[in-house]
């Protein structure tokens, strides 16, 4: 049986630790429920946590990840780098970005982790905002922008499979509108979180 590890910020947790089945009701439920529909012998498993950043991934990469010795890991982090910067004053420089996501993509690569698929952390604009956050538009947008080229590259330094969401959700937001995609900008509706897992099973079947 393969082991899939799934771990990020709310995106990834999606109320798991309410569901009975730890999988939450986001993207990771709708790929387990996709290889349970192929009959797969695989064991999904959720280590999303809301609000957090990537520097909280990396303090606790080795109880979330390492000693759960995944054969398919995917990272989803980003958002809340941008997120406590404009609302807690917690920023997340670049460069500090870098060498924690490089720190925990490194150890899963020396640890022999088959497979990886990071997804690209995204923002649409031309949403329903509520309270400040709309005022942040421009900054989350800058923000978020330099630290998407930093996940990308690191993704493909590490040999890992890198998952372009932002170009993906901002297509399907000029087709269908954004709102219907994700209505505060960062946090999936049902349609986005289906984008996601298509494109995360589009990653997968494409490396086995």
């Amino acid at each position: 049986m393969r082991r899939m590890v799934f771990i990020g910020d709310s995106i990834t947790d999606a109320h798991r630790r309410s569901d009975p089945l730890q999988l939450g009701s986001g993207y990771v439920n709708l790929i387990a429920e996709e290889f349970e529909r192929r009959s797969a012998s695989v064991e999904v498993i959720n280590r999303g946590v809301s609000g957090e950043c990537v520097r909280d991934l990396r303090a606790r990469w080795q109880h979330d990840v390492l000693d759960l010795e995944p054969d398919v890991l995917t990272v989803y982090i980003g958002v809340n780098d941008t997120v406590r910067t404009w609302f807690q004053g917690q920023p997340t420089p670049p460069a500090e970005f870098e060498a924690d996501l490089d720190d925990v993509l490194s150890r899963s690569v020396a640890q022999g982790t088959s497979t990886i698929i990071v997804i690209e952390p995204f923002f649409l604009t031309d949403v329903p905002f509520a309270g400040p956050w709309r005022a942040g538009e421009d900054f989350a947008r800058a923000d978020l922008d330099s630290k998407r080229p930093i996940v990308e590259s690191l993704a493909r330094a590490h040999g890992a499979h890198f998952i372009p969401l932002q170009a993906a959700m901002t297509e399907a937001a000029h087709e269908r509108g954004a709102a219907l995609l994700a209505q505060d900008g960062v946090h999936p509706s049902g349609l986005g979180e289906r984008l996601i897992a298509r494109l995360w099973f589009e990653a997968f079947d494409s490396v086995g």
